[in-house]
């Protein structure tokens, strides 16, 4: 008999403190209506490009070149002073020469990166409706007619 007793006080004072209750509890919902949230993002797309660079050069590199060969080469001809003439006549006319076929215009390729910036409208959540007529926003999308938990406060 008192085990009786005692079931019987532990059934009621545990029906009785989920009726009585003040916070939240959960209950099931249909879901009626579901709304997108959109936001706005910045999207950074490279995009590539090609350009030609082009350079003056003055051909010093060409002149320095050219009047060591030509002196090497003014140098196999002439005997005695004739010699060291035909050296410096070598050197004056390799020195010529070679600026003269440095010089100009140098061009390269080259590729350059920039970037193209747009605008894009993305999915941020959902506003659900369940039947009460409560709204809660998530970001799990749920669909018309879905059952949801949803927690509610007894007051």
């Amino acid at each position: 008999m008192k085990a009786i007793t005692m079931l019987l006080a532990a059934i009621v004072l545990f029906s009785s403190t989920n009726v009585c209750a003040d916070g939240p509890s959960m209950n099931m919902a249909t879901v009626t209506n579901v709304r997108e949230v959109f936001r706005i993002i910045t999207i950074r797309e490279p995009t590539t490009s090609r350009e030609e660079i082009c350079e003056e050069s003055s051909g010093i590199g060409g002149a320095i070149l050219g009047g060591v060969a030509g002196g090497l080469i003014g140098n196999q001809f002439g005997r005695g002073s004739g010699n060291a003439a035909m050296t410096a006549l070598g050197a004056v006319a390799g020195a010529a020469t070679g600026q003269s076929m440095a010089r100009g215009t140098k061009c390269y390729p080259r590729d350059r990166v920039s970037y193209i910036e747009r605008e894009q409208e993305v999915i941020d959540g959902y506003i659900v409706t369940v039947e009460s007529g409560e709204e809660f926003r998530t970001k799990t999308r749920y669909h018309v007619g879905d059952r949801v938990r949803i927690r509610s406060t007894i007051e």
